[in-house]
């Protein structure tokens, strides 16, 4: 756009603010205006993207009013706004995306949590006089985050309630976006978006996290959901709004205890919401905010408690997460399954299985091709110490699937090639505690080359390049600085399909499949079994191997390429695995 188109537009915004502040749609188009003709828009971080392939323009805008009153169901959205000191500039900016959407049948529930800056509540109630749909309370003490939330949501009279916090942006069809959701799909409790950050002065967009759809590994290990969602009003006054004592990690906390209740979730991916950083905000620095670390704790471990399960929780490869280690029983073992090609490579993996996992059993078995000889198995028993070393001769990976059914003694399946190396301690147990969670078929570690710097698979993606699928961030530094890649990479989440170098399933879930699938020949078409019967796949950075040989492509994985893998975001760059935005 000219620079002197730019100028005469905002000549003819400022020249008319006093007449259109006070016709609701004038509003509204001045607001879109200024976001679009004057975003003042840069790359940042190393990302392509580019603010208007997301934004929507005047005329879809307009397009939106006109469609939002044909909507069939037209359900009242409660956004909750919890204020405390807000800076005015950000306060205001925040509202204006709210009076800009172009659904309108909102209702915006603000809770004022006694800001000692006078300021906030004289914005909150100057916006409140212009437009009935603001609610104003305010709370004479401060009652921190969690309350000042459950004191807007006793305003919220709407079927669903929106989360928006007082320093970010709404994108203008967010509520369109969310309503066309919830008339094609009437019984969903939970929809999460896209998002984007912007600094502090609102003009730079950076950091786009492009989001899978619903992966409940991946809000074990963060809260990925974050912004912006609407919930069911019903559920949330069910499970009790807000819970004190979550302060700065509350949303993550009450997203695990909503989905305990339902899987009906639902993501849209698309970026609809901006989260500001500034040096006070978590978007900018977690350490800003030091408790955020004992509310993570502490809601993690709620989460265990209400579903009957045990683990231990620690710290996550990432600064800010957590990773929940689930308990094994004593009495269980795995089944480790080498495929052999020689001596050597054999010898190095069964000795690093064996250094690296002391608190699990480990029942171990070679698969081969051809026959070998009393020497090399006499040889190979050495490594294996008091573990008793079977060699089964298998001629395809069904013939090796069937033979672990068959001789095996665990309950756990644990699938390696023999170029591998574990390099990862107490890896049996992660994998097992994984494995015998309710619902999972394959679990799956990352895999990097022999350095244990660069990616081989961090779990499989559907719908990458030409065969149809890719090993995800093959080739990117396992400490990648990139924001998504770097999410990623170092998340415990799920994914469509694993690697067949290195996998995992429990014997039930292997028995199910083989029953049902009959003529299956490889992991991936094992992978597409379980997710037809409502397995899902776990990828796990915690259990990491090195591989030192040559990935196998499988060309039947092409069958798959119209298929759509909800792990992976659509606006990714389908080209390549590196997980970048489209431009």
């Amino acid at each position: 756009m000219s620079q002197v188109l730019k100028s005469t537009a905002r000549k003819s915004v400022v020249g008319a603010k006093k007449v259109i502040i006070r016709v609701p749609i004038l509003r509204k188009l001045a607001i879109h205006a200024k976001a679009v003709l004057f975003p003042g828009m840069t790359s940042a971080h190393r990302e392509t993207y580019h603010f208007y392939n997301y934004y929507p323009s005047i005329a879809e805008h307009m397009t939106q009013i006109k469609n939002s009153g044909t909507f069939k169901n037209r359900p009242l959205i409660s956004l909750i706004l919890p204020t405390y000191n807000t800076p005015d500039e950000y306060l205001r900016e925040c509202l204006d995306s709210v009076l800009l959407q172009s659904y309108d049948n909102w209702e915006l529930c603000a809770a004022d949590d006694a800001s000692p800056n006078g300021q906030v509540v004289k914005t909150l109630k100057e916006y409140a006089k212009k437009d009935p749909r603001i609610k104003l309370i305010v709370r004479k003490k401060n009652g921190h985050i969690s309350e000042a939330s459950n004191s807007a949501i006793s305003l919220a009279t709407g079927e669903f309630i929106g989360l928006l916090d007082h320093d970010d942006v709404l994108w203008p069809n967010a509520l369109y976006e969310m309503v066309s959701v919830i008339n094609a799909n009437p019984e969903v409790d939970l929809i999460y978006t896209d998002e984007d950050k912007i600094d502090s002065s609102g003009t730079v967009h950076s950091y786009p996290f492009l989001k899978p759809d619903w992966s409940p590994e991946f809000l074990e290990s963060c809260n990925y959901i974050t912004h912006f969602t609407c919930l069911r009003t019903s559920l949330v006054r069910e499970i009790g709004g807000f819970h004190k004592g979550c302060e700065g990690a509350q949303d993550w906390d009450l997203f695990v205890r909503i989905t305990e209740k339902t899987s009906q979730v639902f993501h849209i991916p698309k970026i609809l919401y901006s989260w500001r950083i500034h040096e006070a905000s978590t978007a900018a620095n977690t350490d800003a905010k030091p408790y955020v670390y004992e509310a993570q704790l502490k809601l993690l471990r709620d989460h265990l408690s209400r579903t009957g399960r045990s683990g231990v929780i620690e710290k996550g490869i990432i600064t800010q997460h957590r990773t929940i280690k689930y308990d094994v029983a004593p009495v269980e073992t795995l089944a480790v399954f080498v495929r052999h090609h020689d001596m050597a490579s054999t010898k190095k993996l069964l000795r690093s299985a064996i250094k690296n996992e002391p608190g699990v059993g480990l029942e171990v078995f070679l698969t081969t091709a051809s026959p070998v000889d009393g020497t090399v198995q006499e040889e190979l028993q050495s490594v294996c110490a008091d573990k008793t070393l079977r060699i089964l001769h298998t001629a395809s990976t069904l013939d090796e699937w069937r033979a672990a059914v068959a001789q095996a003694n665990s309950n756990y399946f644990f699938f390696i090639d023999g170029h591998s190396e574990i390099v990862s301690t107490n890896w049996a147990k992660t994998i097992i505690g994984d494995s015998q969670l309710p619902g999972v078929g394959l679990v799956g570690p990352v895999i990097l080359d022999p350095s244990r710097q660069t990616i081989l698979s961090a779990g499989i993606g559907i719908g990458f390049g030409e065969n149809g699928y890719a090993d995800m961030l093959q080739g990117m530094p396992f400490d990648d600085p990139h924001y998504s890649r770097g999410l990623y990479a170092k998340s415990r989440r799920n994914v469509s399909a694993l690697n067949a170098v290195a996998y995992a399933i429990s014997k039930n879930a292997l028995i199910a499949s083989i029953d049902k699938g009959g003529k299956l020949s490889n992991v991936y078409a094992l992978s597409k079994s379980l997710n037809d019967h409502e397995y899902r796949h776990i990828y796990t950075p915690y259990v990491q191997i090195t591989y030192d040989g040559i990935l196998l492509q499988i060309d039947s994985i092409k069958e798959r390429q119209v298929a759509e893998d909800p792990y992976l975001n659509p606006n990714f760059n389908h080209d390549n695995q590196r997980m970048e935005v489209k431009a």
